[in-house]
């Protein structure tokens, strides 16, 4: 069978790239266009999801995948963009990334789009079991669940300075060098708040992990809560109100407010924690998890959205009801209870594994979506 070719939307994006295998893999993904009056790595809105676009390029790809990024849309030019993909021939495949949009408080426009393309899609998958779950009760539709790639580079070695290099094959002037909290006696539970998107319960996250500490550190257990906040946010009445809250505390907080850090700056910063919050009020699946899976750092997610499907491994994630400090409290406990357990080298080295061994699955899986998705496509 001829290698099936497929333009990703957005094929920039990080999740987008890790989803093909090796040269000679039965599917490849083609270059994601750039417009060249855009900043660097900016890939929103995605170029390729475009009517006239997709007409010009139409002979370059034989599926389309659309994952995110199309919030921006109407619901006219998305439906021109699935009359461009029949009236070429191509095949649509769509990701369920997101039931809910974190970028958005009004879902409304959301769920419109959601009730066009998840019909209109000749192959679809979604992250979880329980995400799918959903996609059948709204839409009938069954959706084949294919798990979140890596999103550390997996050729690059994962090390720590205290356990020396985990892979000898990697090369040193490529290798991450991934701090592990340090033995220290006081644990350090973070929350990267962002720019306060939509999905972000800033105020409730921040009084919830606030009470949590004081309630932990009250009860002889040294713990510091270290709250990031972006200099440049979407909402000034809520980063005011979260600079109260932390300033009211006089001990037990630390609140950096700083510039959008870079991708390295960001994992050493995530990798250097006992344990991350989720601030998040609402959403489906997430990325940030899955990064902090590659670091080996715990994550506690409250009960809403399909986060808790995501790993299920011990260790990995620890559930909390959002606004509810006690229950925060316990998943702190558990998740620092964990951390005496196993040592933070060898869960690297156990996740990097399993990512090596996933990384294959999700690209047979992608290339026998794609393939039926060609055989079942509706004709112009």
């Amino acid at each position: 069978m001829p290698q099936i070719r497929v333009a990703q939307v957005p094929g920039s994006h990080p999740y987008a790239r890790h989803l093909s295998g090796p040269p000679g893999a039965a599917f490849v993904s083609i270059a994601d266009p750039v417009d060249p009056d855009r900043p660097p790595g900016q890939w929103w809105p995605p170029i390729a999801l475009d009517p006239e676009w997709i007409t010009a390029h139409a002979d370059r790809f034989d599926v389309m995948h659309l994952h995110f990024g199309f919030e921006s849309f109407s619901l006219a030019h998305l439906e021109a963009c699935l009359a461009a993909l029949r009236a070429a021939g191509r095949g649509f495949v769509f990701t369920v990334h997101d039931l809910q949009n974190p970028q958005l408080a009004d879902q409304s426009h959301h769920q419109r789009q959601l009730d066009l393309l998840v019909p209109a899609a000749d192959g679809l998958s979604t992250l979880t079991a329980g995400a799918a779950e959903e996609i059948a009760r709204r839409w009938g539709r069954q959706a084949t669940v294919i798990a979140h790639p890596h999103l550390l580079p997996l050729d690059e070695s994962v090390s720590t300075p205290e356990a020396g290099r985990l892979h000898d094959d990697a090369d040193d002037t490529t290798s991450r060098r991934v701090r592990r909290p340090a033995d220290r006696p006081t644990a350090v539970v973070g929350m990267h708040l962002g720019d306060l998107r939509a999905g972000v319960d800033a105020i409730g996250a921040c009084d919830s992990l606030l009470g949590a500490v004081h309630a932990l550190r009250a009860a002889g257990t040294p713990v510091v809560a270290e709250i990031h906040l972006r200099d440049s946010v979407r909402d000034d009445a809520v980063r005011d109100e979260v600079v109260r809250m932390c300033a009211a505390h006089d001990e037990g907080v630390e609140l950096d407010i700083h510039p959008r850090l870079s991708d390295d700056a960001l994992e050493q910063s995530l990798s250097a924690l006992d344990a991350c919050v989720l601030p998040y009020g609402h959403g489906t699946h997430s990325g940030w998890l899955e990064l902090c899976f590659d670091l080996g750092v715990p994550v506690l997610a409250p009960t809403v959205g399909h986060w808790l499907d995501q790993h299920d491994e011990p260790g990995a994630v620890f559930a909390f009801e959002p606004g509810a400090t006690e229950s925060l409290t316990a998943a702190i406990e558990a998740a620092l209870a964990y951390r005496g357990t196993v040592a933070r080298s060898s869960v690297l080295a156990d996740r990097r594994a399993r990512r090596l061994l996933d990384r294959g699955v999700i690209t047979r899986r992608h290339a026998d979506l794609y393939a039926a998705a060609l055989e079942s496509r509706v004709p112009a």
